[in-house]
């Protein structure tokens, strides 16, 4: 081979490995580029997951503070509504111990009435003494009813006026009276509460616990948040032992 062939050769040569390291530097960047945008693709899928996360926390949490407020209102308005019964009742039970004081101030005056009839008798006729003996026994009789259904309904208020404050006395530390006992209506296992078919009218009020079973099995309890006349709502404590479903009896 001629001189001048070998410096073509020599040339071929060192461009072919000019283009092979030229072609590997390209296949290296474009797996760089690659793998930063994986990366990068990665990072975006991170941070919106993260976002979604604090979005649906933000929600929960507006929520709960919605439910929390109301349920402090509707507890409010019930003890307001408590308050105003016992006031009511005290003034009724006021109001009938005024009128059985009026009614045995009455019957004593009828009694004193007989007494002063049956002591003139002398100078009157017996029909008039008779008449005006019988008519001052019929008023004394009367008087002594109305004595009694005055004294009957003082003592319902006064029940009504102890009942209405051990209602407000266990409202505010959550006992209930014992031998409730109902079903549960509802479940939601979402917020974990539950919706019992028991309520004021059965002594429930809030805060208090009841004990959750089905036929011989304890499956936990719930503290009452809100209640109704014939209702309530309550959370199931984290304690639970079972699953707790519509059906299942409560007691205290």
């Amino acid at each position: 081979m001629s001189k001048l062939g070998k410096i073509f050769l020599y040339i071929a040569v060192a461009g072919a490995i000019v283009s092979v390291i030229a072609g590997v530097g390209v296949l290296q960047k474009r797996a760089e580029d690659k793998a930063n945008l994986d990366q990068a693709t990665a990072a975006k899928a991170a941070a919106d997951q993260a976002t979604a996360k604090q979005k649906a926390i933000a929600e929960a949490a507006t929520q709960a503070k919605t439910d929390a407020d109301k349920q402090l209102a509707d507890t409010k308005a019930q003890v307001d509504t408590l308050n105003t019964q016992l006031t009511d009742a005290k003034k009724q039970a006021d109001d009938a111990k005024g009128a059985v004081d009026a009614a045995k101030a009455a019957a004593d005056k009828a009694a004193a009435d007989l007494a002063a009839i049956t002591s003139k008798l002398n100078g009157q006729s017996p029909d008039d003494l008779i008449a005006a003996k019988t008519k001052a026994e019929k008023d004394l009789q009367a008087s002594q009813d109305e004595q009694k259904i005055l004294q009957d309904n003082l003592q319902a208020d006064q029940k009504k006026v102890a009942d209405l404050m051990d209602a407000i006395n266990r409202k505010a530390t959550g006992s209930l009276p014992p031998g409730i006992s109902g079903k549960v209506t509802w479940v939601n296992r979402t917020w974990n509460f539950v919706v019992l078919d028991v309520g004021l009218s059965n002594g429930v009020v809030p805060n208090g616990e009841l004990i959750v079973y089905r036929k011989n099995n304890f499956l936990g309890k719930v503290k009452v948040t809100s209640v109704d006349a014939n209702t309530c709502v309550a959370d199931i404590l984290p304690d639970v032992k079972g699953d707790i479903q519509v059906g299942d009896y409560v007691l205290n």
